[in-house]
Formats: structure tokens, sequence, C-alpha cells
């Protein structure tokens, strides 16, 4: 490929990522998805597949060379601010004209939270670049449910939370990726803006195994544990005590109502409704049974 309009897709076989290559695919946007390892990859038409590191500059300007906008996205780890501030600056040089930046709600480079820090970090390095950004922050995704709830359901048709009767207004990814997708293909009204992405309604766990019980035909019990319960299961399954606090922080929040808003943001940008955890269950019951 060789073409100006060029997107490239970074963080491109993650939840969000490998649904925004399939928007950009069937649009034919000629698309460089970048990963770190070509065994991931989805063959999909208009998408260029490349091998870089975010870590080494050296590799990144040839994801960039012909593009006009990025989609930054990556996991969070130890280097992740320099990782994500290496392709802003290789972007900068490479003539991009606009980053859109997958960011977390409340980022901030003083907070405790080992995924607001970092992501607040590159936030401001992003906005001091000169480059032209949109930072989206979505809420919780439905779709991490897939990992330590399928596991639960299937093994003891249970899920275990520390969040009380606390509503939270969880996101689909498939709607962040078509949000993502938007932004970067009608720029126009987001250019240097800061985005608080919600899902249409804030519900409970009490709710959602509600809506995953009548998907599946089987009745799901919500289990609501102590904090100190919560922070004994995920000792015992080896994680490291700073993600252990965070993720204690995030569920004492949304016991107690600090998570229970609801914007229109995503429903503003897309025009629509957003998907609902009803919907949600039904589309990925197979992932429950």
């Amino acid at each position: 490929m060789n073409n100006l309009n060029n997107i490239t897709v970074f963080g491109a076989t993650g939840k969000i990522g490998k649904e925004l290559l399939t928007f950009l695919s069937q649009v034919n946007i000629p698309t460089i998805a970048v990963t770190r390892d070509k065994s991931k990859v989805k063959t999909l038409p208009n998408v260029e597949w490349i091998e870089a590191d975010m870590g080494n500059k050296e590799t990144l300007e040839q994801t960039m060379k012909n593009s006009k906008s990025v989609f930054l996205a990556s996991s969070v780890n130890q280097n992740f601010a320099t990782e994500q501030n290496n392709v802003i600056e290789s972007a900068k040089r490479c003539g991009v004209q606009h980053i859109v930046k997958l960011s977390s709600p409340g980022a901030d480079k003083n907070s405790q939270n080992f995924i607001a820090r970092p992501n607040g970090e590159v936030e401001e390095f992003l906005k001091a670049s000169g480059v032209n950004f949109t930072i989206i922050q979505p809420n919780s995704f439905m779709q991490n449910w897939l990992g330590y709830f399928s596991e639960t359901i299937q093994r003891e048709r249970k899920i275990y939370e520390a969040t009380g009767e606390g509503k939270k207004p969880f996101i689909d990814t498939r709607d962040i990726a078509e949000i993502s997708f938007t932004i970067l293909t009608h720029p126009k009204n987001h250019i240097n803006k800061t985005h608080l992405l919600t899902g249409g309604v804030a519900v409970n766990y009490g709710q959602v195994t509600e809506a995953i019980s009548k998907a599946i035909g089987e009745k799901i019990e919500y289990v609501s544990m102590t904090s100190e319960e919560a922070k004994q299961r995920m000792t015992e399954k080896g994680m490291p005590p700073m993600m252990i606090n965070t993720f204690i922080a995030i569920a004492e929040g949304q016991r107690n109502g600090k998570a229970d808003f609801v914007n229109t943001v995503g429903e503003d940008i897309l025009a629509k409704k957003l998907i609902t955890v009803e919907q949600f269950a039904k589309d990925y019951l197979e992932s429950f049974r």
C-alpha cells in the first residue's frame, strides 16, 4: 500500500482493535494493522499487517509513513507510557494529522491506579505534541466478562464480585470500535477533544446475571463478596499487589455509587442506541454455557 490516506491501527489484535479493523475493511479504507506477532493476525481486505515493536522507534515509522490517522491502543505494562509516546513522536515525524488514543476514565499521571496513571502520562504528552488528537475514555468493557466470568459461570453457574448492588455503565467493545471508526473517518467535530464514553444504562451484577441467565436458559447466581474476600481470591490467583489494590478500589467505588452515571456521548457520535447487556449476553451466550 502506498496511499497518504492510510489509517494505522496499533493494538490491532486487541478487543477494540480487531473490531475496528472490520469496520475499516468494510468501507475499503487502506489500513495498516500493527502487531508484535503476526501469528495472531486475521486476513481482511484492504488491511496490511506490519510487525513492529512500540519499544523500538526504528520499527515504528514504517507503520505510519503513508498514514493520515492513527488509532493508538496497547495493553498496560511497565513500559506503557514510553511505548505510546514513541508512537506519538514517530507519528509526528511521519506527518500524521490525527491520533485517536484509547485511554481510561480518570486518567491522571499522579493517580495510584495502575491503568489511569500511565494513560495520564501519555495524554499529557499527546496534548503537548502538536499533533491533532482525540482521546476516548471508555468505561469498563462488557467483553472483560468473557474471561473471569465465563470461567466461573461454566464451572459453578456463579459470578463473584465485591461491588454489592452498585451500578456501572459497562460498554461493549464493538460500540467503542464503531465510535473510534467514526472519529477516525469523520474527525471534524472531535479534534483536540476528550470523550468519556459510557454504556447506555448503568447496571449492577445482579442485573448482569439475570441477562446471562435468560440468554443461556439457566440460573446464574451473583455472589457478593467483601473487599477482603475479593482480595484473597485475587491473591490466590497470583495477581501483583498493585493490580489487586486498583481492582479493589474500582470495586469499592462501584459499590459506593461512584460509578453510577451515564452520558450520551457514544450515542450522540453514532446517532443510535448502544449495545445493551441483554444483547451482549445473547451474542456471546456460547461463552457462558
